[in-house]
């Protein structure tokens, strides 16, 4: 970046990680991929090419990871899992009620690990008010970014909160094949209120905007809906 100039937007996650739903494909994306196309935007292409290129190398993986860690609910404790999840999925459709859902760290994962998509490339935790993941998926070509056949191996932690409508959710910790992003970059990269990225789209907008509150407390995630929000 050259002396005195203000940094470059970071890029938004890409398309398809936003419709898996999953927060922490685009979320790490963000932090990995869009450290490399702040150093193309601000040292020109033609000089940055062959950095780049290294840090590609430095950043992705020829394959993914392995994540062997996984939650296996047991048929009924699935099916119970899966009608909470519907019955507050309801709720907030409707918009009536104000109800309450708790996911621990177990039913997230549970969850992850029926999902085919997912399955085998991220695994959370809830660690000191912090959700924390593993993730190893497949890139992507982005721009002059040649990241096909590559994979991003990677732990990040992030703090979220929603209050009165308004998300907050930022990046606290992040490491790519067990090396910590430089300093400099993700002392930026805090900064940014990633959810800001996620507004951008109408719909996603809009099923946020019935929440009352989200937040990681004791272990736990505790979503709240609010009432008279219905459609």
């Amino acid at each position: 970046m050259m002396p005195g100039s203000n940094p470059p937007a970071l890029p938004a996650p890409p398309a398809r990680a936003a419709r898996r739903g999953c927060l922490f494909y685009g979320l790490l994306a963000i932090a990995v991929l869009g450290f490399l196309l702040l150093l193309l935007v601000g040292t020109g292409f033609y000089a940055a090419k062959k950095l780049t290129h290294r840090l590609v190398q430095d950043y992705t993986d020829p394959a993914p990871s392995g994540l062997v860690e996984k939650v296996q609910y047991s048929p009924a404790q699935m099916d119970a899992l899966k009608d909470r999840l519907a019955a507050f999925k309801r709720a907030l459709d409707k918009g009536q009620t104000a109800e309450e859902l708790v996911l621990s760290a177990d039913d997230l994962n549970a969850w992850i690990n029926d999902q085919k998509d997912l399955r085998g490339k991220l695994f959370v935790r809830i660690e000191d008010e912090r959700l924390k993941g593993d993730v190893s998926f497949p890139l992507s070509d982005i721009g002059p970014l040649k990241l096909s056949g590559r994979y991003l191996n990677g732990t990040a932690a992030f703090k979220l909160r929603l209050t009165n409508g308004l998300a907050d959710l930022r990046l606290d910790e992040v490491q790519v094949k067990s090396k910590p992003l430089p300093k400099v970059i993700l002392s930026e990269l805090k900064k940014q209120n990633l959810a800001l990225q996620f507004e951008n789209d109408p719909d996603t907008a809009a099923t946020v905007a019935r929440f009352d509150s989200v937040q990681i407390t004791n272990g736990q995630l505790v979503l709240r809906t609010k009432a008279g929000a219905g459609q």
